[in-house]
């Protein structure tokens, strides 16, 4: 006899007290064992069961564990963005055109501060995906700050071995303005070919979450139905 669908989510849907995922049929099936030996069909087909909700869970904890990666990846990359088009905007209110009136530096450290910790966990996040497109991103971003090393060290900035950076906090703030414009500001300074590249990682890292959730919750189904039918155990 074929179980309506309705019926069999209904018997799939079920939750205990202590809040884990059994359906009502193992529920039946669990109070059975209690008062006496499980029949071997029942027994069979509560594995089946538990085997079927180990899938579940498994295939949720791995699509959240990507999911986090790839939103901390584009919301790093977001701020990165953020960060580089402030210090590479050349208009009439740019931080160094406000610096060059006040006679401080402080907000365009600050930027930069900002930026080099966006941009740290930016790579991280990279590297911990370890996708093609995203180790070519790492390749990218390291050959700009492998090539702008000693520019970036003229303001207290310094690359390391992993490719993040590092920031000497006195000699930052202590670096005259003309110095910080060169190598900071404009489309052409670090901070501007650093967000260029970020939007790109963004862009990726959104795709990648719309693609993976579809891609595992397509495998999900797939396995946990199979042939269509949740109570298609054995065969």
């Amino acid at each position: 006899m074929r179980i309506p669908r309705n019926y069999s989510s209904a018997l799939l849907s079920g939750r205990n007290r202590t809040g884990g995922s059994y359906s009502l049929l193992q529920n039946a099936l669990s109070r059975t064992s209690r008062g006496r030996r499980l029949s071997s069909r029942n027994a069979q087909v509560l594995s089946g069961l538990r085997q079927k909700n180990n899938i579940f869970n498994n295939a949720v904890l791995g699509t959240a564990d990507q999911q986090k990666l790839y939103y901390n990846m584009k919301y790093h990359a977001q701020q990165v963005c953020k960060y580089g088009d402030k210090l590479a905007d050349e208009s009439k209110t740019s931080l160094f055109a406000k610096a060059k009136e006040s006679g401080s530096n402080a907000e365009i450290v600050a930027n930069i501060k900002g930026l080099v910790s966006q941009y740290n966990s930016m790579l991280g996040n990279l590297r911990e995906s370890g996708t093609r497109t995203d180790n070519n991103y790492l390749s990218q971003l390291n050959s700009i700050t492998g090539m702008n090393s000693s520019e970036l060290a003229s303001c207290g900035v310094t690359r390391k071995m992993d490719g993040t950076l590092e920031v000497d906090d006195k000699k930052l703030a202590a670096t005259d303005l003309t110095t910080l414009e060169k190598v900071w500001g404009g489309k052409s300074g670090f901070a501007g070919r650093a967000a260029l590249w970020a939007d790109s990682v963004e862009t990726t890292a959104e795709r990648s979450m719309d693609a993976q959730a579809s891609s595992s919750y397509s495998k999900l189904f797939n396995d946990y139905g199979s042939r269509g039918n949740y109570f298609n155990f054995f065969g």
